[in-house]
């Protein structure tokens, strides 16, 4: 226990060591695709997942590295998910319009009329956080079961997402048109249902385990990059009758149209650049090391253990490819390409917020981005045009700080208060 205290780890037992950071073009790309790299390994470390993504049925395996897994997400998220993403944009705009909040939840899996499974989907999400916070003020020897046990009630939601996601594909086996309505088949869930059907390797247990794991990010990340996003708005109130103005030139009939919804163009601007300025993680790209690895050309060197990542804060505020990158600038990426000092092109101008970038690394970069990021980029812009058209806000008093650190996560503080009143 003196020696946990002594090497930090009651406060940093996923960092033990500083991280191998990589700046280079090519090894960026090397490090998103190279096999023995894992990004399911580092997230392990940090939120626990071998515990909470586990299941009397499956174990969770931090370690397991298989393509299949990369393939079905692909296809089920990125490849079929998106173009679906119009036609389930009225029951979103619904749910918009009741409960901001959990709209999501009806995107992944289409239950939008069970308590006990949207009270379980809640309190899967934030039992893990808490998970990830308990890790970090235990022993070392404490970091197991009887600690998840404790925090998550002996794993009472996983439990329950895990049996009613099991009916869910119990009725799938059946004819499609018979127990499935047009929204199920729209969603996440049914999607990885139907992109498994011919794998041998996709057990009813492991393709539920995966859903969670997906359920987990997507509640994740978007929501506090909205969040940051709402508040940067609300400290920027020049830019409120901007986006109204845009909005509302991209109507019609009172509705905001799904394909003018994803062409707004100062509104994607806005969202990019808040997220720039504000990443929920000042690195991006973690890896750890499965094994040995040296990255090709004489480059870095890992062992097994150690954690490679991209500087993303430090990318993202470089003055070549952002010009006074201090300063927000709402327009930055509306402007169209423009020459840099040496006369090179500058990548960043006229790039949008889902796209998958160097110079913009939040969503990782290669074949293994961020499937959902087309997602998450439309439920934030759904979320903000809702609340630009319904709603004047401003922030109550002038806070010194809005967000919080901890070793390199920013996060936004939960007393900022916002200010509402209906149109």
């Amino acid at each position: 226990m003196i020696n946990d205290y002594r090497n930090r780890r009651y406060y940093k037992p996923f960092l033990r060591n500083e991280p191998v950071v990589i700046r280079s073009s090519n090894a960026i790309q090397e490090l998103s695709e190279a096999s023995s790299l894992s990004q399911r390994a580092v997230y392990a470390d940090i939120f626990g997942f071998q515990f909470t993504l586990s299941h009397d049925e499956v174990a969770w395996d931090p370690n397991e590295q298989i393509n299949l897994r990369y393939r079905l997400f692909a296809r089920a998220i990125r490849i079929n998910g998106v173009p679906q993403i119009k036609a389930i944009h009225p029951w979103l705009q619904q749910k918009a319009e009741k409960m901001l909040a959990n709209k999501l939840n009806t995107q992944l899996t289409g239950n939008t009329e069970r308590p006990e499974f949207d009270e379980a989907s809640a309190a899967f999400y934030s039992e893990t956080v808490k998970l990830m916070g308990a890790f970090q003020v235990t022993p070392s020897f404490m970091k197991n079961r009887y600690v998840y046990s404790l925090v998550t009630h002996d794993g009472r939601a996983t439990k329950t997402l895990f049996n009613h996601l099991h009916q869910a594909l119990a009725s799938k086996d059946q004819p499609e048109e018979a127990s499935q309505g047009e929204l199920e088949q729209l969603t996440m869930f049914s999607n990885m249902f139907q992109a498994s059907k011919e794998s041998r390797y996709w057990s009813a247990s492991l393709l539920i385990q995966a859903t969670l794991g997906i359920w987990f990010a997507a509640s994740h990340q978007p929501w506090i990059n909205l969040h940051f996003v709402f508040l940067e708005l609300c400290a920027r109130p020049e830019y409120i009758e901007v986006l109204r103005a845009e909005v509302a030139n991209a109507s019609l009939s009172g509705k905001t149209d799904y394909d003018r919804l994803m062409q707004l163009p100062i509104l994607d601007s806005f969202i990019k650049e808040s997220v720039r300025l504000n990443p929920l993680d000042k690195m991006a790209i973690r890896r750890k090391a499965l094994k040995p690895y040296t990255f090709a050309h004489g480059g870095q060197h890992l062992e097994v253990g150690q954690i490679a990542c991209v500087p993303a804060w430090d990318i993202m505020h470089d003055a070549e490819t952002y010009p006074d990158p201090n300063v927000f600038d709402g327009y930055r990426f509306v402007r169209k390409a423009t020459a840099t000092k040496d006369g090179q092109e500058n990548k960043v101008n006229g790039t949008g917020f889902a796209d998958s970038t160097k110079e913009f690394p939040i969503w990782g970069y290669g074949s293994k981005a961020c499937p959902g990021r087309w997602h998450a980029s439309f439920v934030i812009k759904l979320a903000l045009v809702n609340l630009i058209e319904r709603y004047d806000f401003r922030l109550e008093g002038e806070p010194s700080s809005y967000k919080w650190f901890w070793e390199t996560f920013q996060m936004p503080y939960e007393s900022s208060k916002v200010l509402m009143k209906r149109r």
